[in-house]
């Protein structure tokens, strides 16, 4: 914890747990010399015509010469993504075993651990010194109250194995060790003969610790490795249990494992915290200047595909490859989807980082609660431009509405060449939007440039990026602009007078698409709509349910999509602005001081210890890679009414009610892999398990099983991978120096890295690389044990001798064991496959869809009648509801990251039976994920009905007439509906039951907004009132709503070609044909046809 002079200085050079910053960084945007003024042609350098112009000049002056430590530098970053900051993580993972192996060779660290050292460099691997330091000190919290937890437990089980042995033999004293023995346990504690009793009740014993942690690790896996070392300290002192004679023995076995363990904790907890100490708000800060970096991207991402618009085929676009064929598809729209893509899963990131980084003690700026409010405001600006992102699906679904051909492209066809009138109307649409975009070309560069610049001035005034050098007079004057520059002072004030310009930009919009259909406005027409006319074409005069109309009016909705979505990021961008300046302001950006948690967040982060809504995002899990997300997901998921019992009222109904919970909890899907794990422990006998290292087997079991067949199958793949490579590691770092130890030591730190690279950099291969590690530790740290006590100390626990050339391969042997064991139990009797896990996490992300829905359909409901109250109170129904809507959106974004993670399991599932349906399930999670975005677009857009309430409460004589009349008359028609609740929520019980829909269940009818509307009032939507502020909320509603109906239609088709729909009608079908189906059986099959007789399906 060192003090820093700015906000910077908390920042890691890279991302979380000391990744490179994968997600994008703040200079994916060039910074540009701008100025909104005219440059000598007429042009606006801010412009795309301006920047272009300034672009070229640069281009003439020649540029510097690429130095060979600089293109080096570019290439190994490229490849490798080691930067500084990786490096020191990797250096910190490597360093902490090799203390602990180092350690070894003084005679007092080896006279102290004796033959159970290796323990210590194993705990220094598990306990993960490379997280940040927040996640570091909770994991090392619970390691050590799970550690006391699992030596209570085994003291207590090593007397009950002690009584059984004196119970059959009587007090025969302290062994002696010698044949029939396996020898020292530890540090002289001498061993005893076979006992039968003695062996069985530490058989017992084992089978019941592993079970229950096995249950409790598959009930909370974010519990991983603390119940990974419970399962160690288990098996290493059951293996030993039945052999001691007298407690003493036993008590000193279990103080030298547990000074072992603590020992490892403590190196570990050495080099996490003083070694490049990493803090969890270092890689909240390195995370938020990607998130930035992001928005910036995908905004240039946006005006890119824009740009395509002017010339291609909106409706099925096609492009180049690199083979020079041409294929469908736009390759700006998937450019600006995967940035998307990376930004939904950085803040899903964030969001579980952020947790950790609130509850950290530290020197530094801005404190929690700031955190926090940055956090918000860049998911406000996210929002939008997630809606930007589905323009492109917009038009394929206008597309496939009206049946248009998307294997053609009509790019540069006229109407004259168009094969039918449907493809006519199409061509005409493709002219009409080249037209307008070339319009819009400027209006939209100009705000994307403002709002690239809006970001890259939070970012210098939150101190997560550097300072410009200030400018000169001479360079202000070259630059032509006195406007200030992002980063200098006066430019809030100059993005708030552009930022009011933007709705002349929208006006110039709404003027050039009039101007394309035909309707002629006056100059100052939108200064006052109401007592200005206008020329209306003959298209306007006809009935307002005529196809023409309907087109043209759902394109003018398009535009107003754009341009609503525009003006957001807009506004959002000068939030956050104006909230970086007020922390400016405020002088917290200029003083470093202690920040400590409070203690109401203390208290809730000790509770959720103890409770079941604990969410975990990957903090502790090592062996499922990075898929496994696990969210709460409320108490009406998980409390379901009983129907065979009432609610206990009485003391002895309550009393007897917790006897049942016995049996649920033995019927569990938890219990049922603890019973899995438990019944791989077959034992031979004593001495051999002992000498040849069996036990190692038992522990590779603890270690490897995981719930599901497919996790399983590729964890024994990766683990006997990851188990070869390091023992050619080891023999490599041992043999290369000629066995000398210094040469050894400097070898297994450098191959340590090896490992520790894919931890931080594959972490859907982390098994890969733990296991790696694990294994060098072993059998290096044993050949440099053996060489320091000596061989008689090394084999007096039973352990045979042997050199690393055969160690090695017996290591391999012994844990390839272990994990096809674990590969074994996982199938057997039956496999709990992955098919079934994604079905049931399917199922839970609908359910929480349903949730999002219903908390939408409420605010939507408030905003637009006006009554939602001050949603800065935390105790009015708009802040609840906002922080409610926020929650679950941020779990459906995690729920259906780890969804499509999870999905990549499926290939190593066993292939028994049919195909899994693979596409029909990646079809449904990218639906669901369209969903959750237009969900999120229309909550975005009937926030404008709130800020317009506050408007007019403020002024209610300048208030517009219209805009009342249109949320009344809005609030009447109905923009939501509960009945999408309803359908999710069913969809959600069947998928996860696996039961067949119930018969006619359909989608609720597209609401028809704007037909209603015009029924109730024709002159709600006329061309007069295109340019108010709500007129563009309601468009963006209209589209979201249509395309959230639309999704679920998908789903809906989806789902039933899953689980199949129950069919209740007759059929006539011929009482003849032999392979008619029995009625129990088409209960949940399409109908059959026939020709006589009636049968009731």
């Amino acid at each position: 914890m060192a003090p820093g002079n700015n906000m910077q200085s908390e920042e890691p050079l890279n991302g979380a747990n000391g990744n490179s910053a994968t997600h994008g960084s703040s200079s994916t945007s060039p910074t540009k010399t701008r100025s909104h003024e005219q440059d000598s042609n007429g042009h606006a350098n801010g412009s795309p015509a301006g920047r272009t112009a300034t672009k070229s000049n640069d281009d003439d002056q020649p540029k510097p010469k690429e130095s060979l430590l600089q293109k080096t530098r570019r290439i190994w970053l490229a490849k490798t993504g080691i930067d500084a900051r990786t490096y020191m993580q990797l250096f910190k993972g490597a360093l902490a075993p090799t203390i602990a192996i180092a350690a070894y060779q003084a005679t007092a660290f080896a006279d102290t651990y004796t033959t159970i050292g290796y323990l210590v460099g194993i705990m220094t691997i598990l306990s993960l010194p490379i997280q940040p330091r927040a996640k570091f000190t909770q994991t090392m919290l619970i390691n050590i109250l799970v550690t006391c937890i699992g030596c209570c437990v085994a003291l207590l089980a090593m007397f009950c194995t002690v009584h059984a042995r004196i119970d059959t033999e009587g007090h025969q004293g302290p062994g002696k060790g010698g044949p029939g023995t396996s020898g020292l346990a530890a540090g002289g504690a001498a061993t005893s003969t076979y006992n039968s009793s003695a062996s069985a009740v530490a058989g017992i014993w084992l089978f019941v610790e592993i079970y229950a942690i096995s249950a409790f690790r598959a009930n909370r896996p974010q519990f991983t490795i603390p119940s990974i070392l419970f399962a160690i300290f288990a098996n290493v002192s059951m293996i030993y249990a039945p052999q001691f004679s007298t407690m003493t023995q036993a008590s000193a076995f279990a103080q030298k494992l547990l000074e072992a363990f603590f020992t490892g904790f403590a190196i570990s907890t050495g080099v996490s915290l003083f070694v490049f100490p990493l803090t969890s708000r270092q890689v909240v800060f390195k995370e938020m200047t990607g998130y930035f970096g992001l928005l910036r991207k995908a905004m240039k991402a946006n005006l890119d595909y824009m740009h395509t618009l002017e010339e291609t085929d909106m409706f099925a676009p096609h492009r180049i490859n690199t083979a020079g064929d041409e294929v469908a598809g736009s390759k700006e729209a998937d450019a600006f989807k995967a940035t998307m893509v990376a930004l939904n899963g950085l803040h899903s990131k964030l969001a579980a980082d952020l947790v950790f980084a609130k509850r950290e003690i530290a020197l530094g700026k801005v404190g929690p609660d700031d955190l926090q409010q940055l956090f918000k405001h860049l998911r406000e600006t996210m929002i939008p431009v997630l809606g930007l992102s589905s323009l492109s699906d917009i038009f394929q679904r206008i597309a496939e509405g009206r049946g248009w051909d998307r294997d053609q492209n009509f790019a540069h066809a006229t109407a004259e060449q168009a094969p039918n009138e449907s493809e006519k109307l199409r061509i005409e649409s493709i002219t009409e939007w080249h037209h307008l975009m070339k319009q819009l070309r400027e209006p939209f560069g100009k705000a994307t440039t403002l709002i690239d610049e809006g970001l890259e001035h939070a970012l210098i005034t939150l101190q997560l990026a550097p300072r410009h050098t200030m400018r000169t007079t001479d360079d202000a004057a070259e630059a032509n602009g006195d406007a200030p520059q992002p980063g200098e002072a006066g430019f809030a004030d100059y993005y708030k007078r552009r930022s009011t310009s933007a709705v002349d930009t929208r006006k110039e919009m709404l003027r050039s698409w009039c101007a394309v259909h035909g309707i002629e406005l006056a100059p100052d027409f939108f200064d006052d709509p109401y007592r200005k006319d206008y020329v209306a074409p003959d298209w306007m005069n006809t009935d307002h349910r005529s196809p023409e109309r309907q087109r043209l009016r759902r394109q003018l909705f398009l535009c107003l999509h754009m341009g609503f979505l525009l003006k957001t990021v807009n506004q959002r961008v000068g939030d956050l602005i104006n909230y970086a300046e007020k922390l400016q302001a405020s002088g917290k950006l200029s003083k470093t001081r202690l920040i400590v948690p409070g203690i109401k967040r203390l208290r809730k982060w000790f509770m959720s210890f103890f409770s079941h809504d604990m969410e975990a995002h990957d903090d502790q899990k090592i062996d499922s890679g990075d898929n496994g997300v696990t969210v709460y997901l409320g108490q009406a998921y998980k409390t379901k009414k009983d129907p065979e019992h009432l609610p206990p009222t009485n003391p002895w109904e309550k009393s007897s009610n917790s006897i049942r919970k016995i049996g649920h909890f033995f019927a569990s899907p938890a219990s049922s892999f603890g019973l899995r794990s438990v019944v791989a422990y077959l034992h031979d006998t004593q001495t051999f398990f002992t000498r040849e290292r069996l036990f190692w087997s038992q522990i590779m079991i603890s270690i490897s099983m995981t719930p599901t067949a497919g996790q399983s199958v590729r964890g024994f793949l990766f683990r006997v991978f990851g188990t070869t490579v390091a023992m050619i590691l080891a023999w490599i770092a041992y043999y290369i120096v000629d066995g000398k130890t210094a040469g050894i030591l400097v070898f297994f730190f450098l191959f340590l890295h090896f490992g520790l690279y894919i931890v931080l950099k594959y972490p859907g291969y982390i098994p890969v690389g733990m296991i790696s590690q694990v294994t060098m530790t072993l059998i290096l740290g044993y050949e440099l044990q053996v060489r320091k006590v000596g061989v008689a100390v090394a084999t007096s626990n039973g352990q045979a001798y042997h050199p690393i050339y055969i160690l090695g391969p017996i290591r391999l042997a012994t844990v390839a064991g272990g994990l096809f064991l674990a590969w074994i139990w996982t199938v057997f009797p039956f496999p709990i496959t992955e098919h079934s896990q994604l079905r049931q996490t399917l199922g839970k992300t609908l359910y929480l869809l349903a949730n999002y829905y219903s908390v939408m359909h409420e605010t939507v409901r408030a905003r637009v009648r006006g009554c939602e109250a001050d949603f800065t109170s935390k105790d009015g129904p708009g802040y609840k509801l906002d922080k409610a809507r926020y929650k679950v959106f941020s779990k459906c974004t995690a729920l259906l990251g780890g969804l499509q993670a999870q999905s990549a399991f499926v290939k190593f599932d066993l292939p028994i039976g049919g195909k899994f349906p693979h596409a029909r399930y990646q079809s449904i999670i990218a639906q669901m994920r369209s969903t959750l975005n237009f969900m999120a677009l229309v909550s975005l857009a009937s926030s404008t009905f709130a800020e317009l309430s506050e408007a007019d409460a403020s002024d209610k004589e300048h208030s517009s007439e219209w805009l009342r009349n249109f949320r009344r008359l809005l609030g009447e028609s109905g923009v939501t509906s509960e009945a999408i609740t309803t359908l999710l929520s069913l969809l959600s019980a069947s998928v996860t039951s696996g039961t067949p829909l119930p018969p006619y269940l359909r989608v609720p009818e597209p609401y028809r907004l704007s037909q209603k509307l015009d029924e109730l009032d024709q002159d709600l939507l006329s061309v007069r009132h295109i340019a108010e502020p709500g007129y563009a909320s309601f468009a963006v509603m209209q589209i979201g709503t249509r395309c959230i109906i639309n999704d679920l239609a998908k789903i809906l088709e989806n789902v039933k070609e899953l689980v199949g729909e129950l069919d209740f009608s007759y059929h006539v079908v011929s009482t003849n044909d032999s392979t008619r189906q029995a009625s129990e059986e088409t209960l949940v099959y399409p109908r059959t046809g026939g020709a006589s007789g009636v049968k009731m399906d």
